[in-house]
């Protein structure tokens, strides 16, 4: 919403028409913003790091805006688990009501260990930069089919790389003499392949030439109990050791002025590095930039002139780097910002000599076209000084842009707008618990607001059990405060707001040495529609096509049948494009459905029909942190007591035991089926086919088939399901037809009859399907003719639906249950997804401690009805 500022604008210009110009502008970014909205993603997990045979709880928040009003805009969200490879090996889609959402991954015995992320969107959010995705990295660790340990370096020699990996067994000791297959692949494609043998220390030795920096190595081997095991190496950039880059404020030096000069230093992993940075012009120093834990710093220093000014970089183990010094300019501006006095904003602009024409200048403080600040002055002096009262700005990253009299941009920067934060308690019922006892948690949020309604969630994890070195990453406030509008990885977002408070000056150097996003100026005038729109809720669209062409069948007929009843379908009509649409859809994951289409007036079905599946975002390369080497020694302790709480979970019957089996390679032969087959899962899919062949010695089909067909008996020549001893549906040509049929058919017409009994292939045709399918296809008709296998008319696809979440299991030692735990060594001791405060701003809830002894830490996160944003961290004692 744009803020009421025209009044007090107008009182400060001296032109009517002026006037009009500067309101027309600002009409023009407040159409920007309400025609293109930022939607932003938090997903709270229920602990920072997982085991192999796990469940990844989650809780998803959507905001808009950067006020973060729970979203509207989108109904659905993609959540999906990337590897550490770079590949979806999950994707869920959640379906998220007035912006929230919830859902969970399984994570199967037998996933290779590894950093692997979470990363969630809208569909609208795929129109701009993946870098305002949600990222959060996860460390999965496996300690149930894999057990292997790793020590991973590198060394740099000649042309290539090599990186070195040891070897350990569950028991410390090293695997000798272990073949390991490795492939190198780069940007997605296999580049290189070898078998390397261990040494008798477990170490193996991989050369990776230069030119394949950030490649991935995928390493197979056998362990000892001759079972497979996968291993992911990431490479590092050999030609990178450390590196030191330089950011004028605002974009410019400008001589004869007082400079800002941020400073960004990063290792070959694109971690930060502290370093001291020396600007000196012959013998004389400028200035020294000293930087923080994260490579980054700023120093203000006065330029005289554009003669050169030389940069050294200075690392912790002595070594130094000459740095490229940013051009100097004689004409031009400059900015300097003050964002560290509590009450108001500072930004002081410079302008040289050349360019005081006494034009109109504009001040702008904006987020994406929502203005909070507007003022007016003329370029009539070197130095001009903008204040804005902080009151009047929100919590967050804003853009401060200073435009010519015809409104371009003359120089922007962004700035983090601090507030304090908000405040929440939690008020636990007893000071320390024992074990099994009964802990009562009270959340209250305290922003005075009369309406204090919101949506938490909460964690509770057991310190003992849980490596808390991923806590750095994501939390609630960076990811809606900082992440959503900073272009490209920011390392250890939670250091900027530990404790809840505001580490303004890190958050400075954040701001002056990456990107963030910014209004697109050359599309204000023009902004062009967008390709991808807010969905809120499932559809299902596609086109029809002339039969074998491209050339779209305009006004076709298109129905949407369910599977389950061939009586319940939608109807629409394809538009002159041949495009068509099902839209407002509610369908869980991993249904089957039919799209039909033909002719409106003919009921001709000679026409194909093209679905529009819907594709994931690319993925981008992990970098920074996102990256890790040998998981599963990083988590050794952690992996240890997931494998004793699994072996727990067997023997009460909750987990199945692990069992490996060798790598076989099955080769199936599939009987010749007729390609004329009506089969919704396929020609050939199913669990018996029956060639003309095998049927060309019966008099009779019925005689032909009884006694041949497994799990299928007849009576009065009708066929019976052995599992169900009711009728099955027969089909003839597609056509559900009464089994008493069989008698009337002539064996030599027949072609194929194929059988369906079990529910992975009965489960398309719904209820008539329940008790078995069996599909007759005669030689007449399409296969006669030689053409295609594909019916006219008709397709069958798996669209993805909503994926349902998984119950969270927390005991309950006060009551008499089904499942209580003999030794309960938890990691995760509760997961509360769905905690609401009241109108005072009040929630509760309650959990049972483990047999462990040691500290929980309990996170609450969420969002009130007017976008305030919580985050409560309490330790509980044991």
């Amino acid at each position: 919403m744009i803020r009421t500022l025209f009044v007090c604008l107008i009182a400060l210009l001296c032109s009517p028409v002026r006037a009009q110009d500067v309101q027309s502008f600002i009409e023009k970014l407040g159409k920007y913003n309400a025609e293109q909205p930022q939607e932003k993603i938090y997903i709270h997990f229920n602990k920072p790091s997982y085991s192999a045979g796990e469940t990844i709880f989650f809780k998803s928040y959507t905001t808009v805006g950067v006020n973060n009003s729970l979203s509207a805009l989108s109904g659905v969200l993609y959540v999906e688990l990337v590897s550490p490879a770079d590949k979806i090996v999950e994707r869920k889609v959640v379906a998220t009501p007035m912006g929230i959402g919830v859902g969970s991954f399984d994570l199967a015995d037998t996933v290779t260990e590894g950093r692997y992320r979470v990363r969630a969107y809208t569909n609208w959010m795929k129109n701009f930069a993946k870098d305002y995705f949600f990222e959060q990295p996860i460390d999965i660790f496996n300690g149930r089919s894999d057990e292997v340990f790793t020590q991973t370096d590198y060394q740099v020699r000649d042309k290539d790389v090599i990186y070195r990996v040891k070897l350990t067994g569950p028991d410390s000791q090293p695997l000798p003499k272990t073949r390991v297959s490795c492939v190198i692949w780069s940007q997605a494609k296999e580049v290189d392949k070898k078998t390397v043998t261990s040494d008798e220390q477990g170490i193996i030795e991989i050369a990776v030439p230069k030119k394949h920096k950030n490649s991935v190595i995928t390493l197979r081997f056998k362990k000892p109990s001759v079972f497979y095991v996968n291993k992911i190496v990431r490479t590092v950039n050999p030609d990178l050791q450390y590196d030191t880059q330089l950011f004028p404020e605002g974009g410019r030096l400008l001589a004869g002025f007082l400079n800002n000069i941020a400073v960004k230093s990063i290792n070959n992993k694109g971690l930060g590095v502290s370093s001291k940075v020396l600007l000196t012009r012959g013998a004389d120093t400028l200035g020294i930039i000293e930087t923080n834990k994260l490579g980054m710093g700023a120093a203000q220093i006065f330029i005289n002139d554009t003669s050169g000014i030389q940069a050294t970089a200075i690392y912790p183990d002595g070594s130094k780097q000459e740095l490229s010094m940013p051009k100097i300019y004689a004409s031009g501006y400059s900015v300097i910002t003050n964002n560290t006095h509590k009450e108001k904003l500072f930004v002081e602009m410079h302008i040289s000599e050349d360019r005081l024409d006494h034009q109109d200048l504009y001040f702008v403080v904006h987020h994406l076209g929502e203005v909070f600040f507007v003022s007016k002055t003329s370029a009539n002096r070197s130095a001009i000084i903008f204040a804005v009262d902080r009151v009047k700005l929100p919590l967050g990253v804003v853009t401060v842009s200073i435009l010519n009299s015809s409104f371009v941009p003359l120089i922007e920067r962004p700035l983090f707008s601090f507030q304090e934060l908000e405040e929440s308690t939690v008020t636990l019922d007893k000071d320390a618990y024992k074990q099994r006892e009964k802990v009562q948690v009270k959340f209250k949020i305290a922003n005075g607001e009369s309406n204090n309604l919101g949506a938490f969630s909460a964690a509770v994890y057991d310190l003992s059990k849980v490596n808390t070195d991923n806590l750095s990453q994501h939390n609630i406030l960076s990811a809606l405060l900082l992440n959503a509008d900073i272009r490209g990885y920011i390392e250890n977002p939670n250091y900027y707001f530990e404790d809840n408070k505001i580490k303004t000056a890190d958050i400075d150097y954040l701001m002056l040495t990456q990107g963030w996003r910014n209004i697109a100026w050359e599309k204000l005038e023009v902004p062009g529609e967008l390709q991808y729109k807010p969905e809120k809720s499932l559809s299902i669209s596609g086109y029809t096509k002339r039969l074998g062409r491209s050339k779209p069948y305009p006004n076709a007929r298109v129905q949407l049948i369910s599977t389950r009843n061939f009586l319940d379908f939608l109807d629409t009509t394809s538009n002159e494009d041949g495009y068509f649409e099902f839209d407002n859809l509610i369908f869980p994951d991993s249904i089957k459905v039919l799209i039909s289409a033909q002719d409106a007036k003919t009921a001709k079905k000679n026409i194909d029909i093209v679905y529009n599946e819907e594709v994931a975002a690319e993925v981008q390369e992990a970098s920074g942190d996102l990256v890790a080497w040998d998981v599963n020694s990083s988590h050794s302790e952690e992996l240890l007591a997931a494998n004793a709480f699994m072996a727990e979970l067997e023997k009460l019957g909750i987990k199945e035991k692990v069992i490996m089996i060798e790598e076989v390679v099955v080769r199936r032969s599939r009987p010749k089926v007729s390609e004329n087959s009506s089969n919704l899962n396929g020609a050939g899919r199913a669990d018996q086919v029956l060639t003309e062949e095998d049927l060309s010695t019966c008099p009779t089909l019925e005689m032909c088939l009884n006694g041949r067909l497994l799990g299928v008996y007849f009576e009065n020549g009708e066929p019976y399901s052995t599992r169900s001893r009711a009728p099955m549906q027969v089909f003839l040509d597609g056509m559900p037809v009464d089994s008493g049929f069989f008698n009337t058919l002539n064996v030599a017409d027949i072609e194929s009859v194929e059988v369906l009994r079990s529910a992975m292939y009965t489960s398309i045709y719904g209820s008539m399907g329940a008790n078995g399918v069996i599909i007759i296809t005669s030689k007449t008709g399409k296969s006669a003719l030689n053409v295609s296998s594909e019916p006219k008319g008709l397709i069958t696809i798996s669209p993805r639906g909503f994926a349902e979440a998984k119950q969270y299991y927390s005991p309950k030692y006060d009551v008499d249950e089904g499942v209580r735990y003999n030794s309960d060594q938890r990691s995760s001791i509760h997961w509360e997804p769905a905690l609401v405060s009241n109108e005072k701003g009040e929630a509760e809830f309650s959990f049972f401690t483990s047999d462990s002894s040691g500290k929980y830490l309990l996170v609450i996160e969420g969002i009130d009805l007017h976008g305030n944003i919580f985050r409560n961290v309490t330790t509980i004692n044991r």
